[in-house]
């Protein structure tokens, strides 16, 4: 998985609209996501991408669909172990 599709992922998963993470961010995202212990949630996977990027927009929109968060945490699995 590449570094750009993991930017996709989360840009798709946490509705950013605006941020400019560089690689070696993007790199960290995807090795704390592939560490992270506990439910994925939309909120979990915000604070590491907060705690790594830094601020960022997104949209915010009531009663979203948190079933691909999953999906993401594999991705980010993968991107972690291929830039290893």
């Amino acid at each position: 998985m590449s570094l750009n599709n993991l930017k996709k992922e989360l840009e798709s998963a946490l509705l950013i609209t605006n941020w400019s993470p560089t690689d070696s961010e993007l790199r960290e995202v995807a090795k704390r996501l592939k560490e992270f212990r506990g439910e994925p949630s939309k909120a979990n996977i915000a604070k590491v991408v907060l705690e790594v990027v830094g601020t960022y927009e997104a949209m915010s929109l009531e009663g979203v669909d948190n079933s691909d968060l999953t999906t993401l945490l594999l991705l980010a699995t993968k991107s972690a172990s291929s830039d290893d």
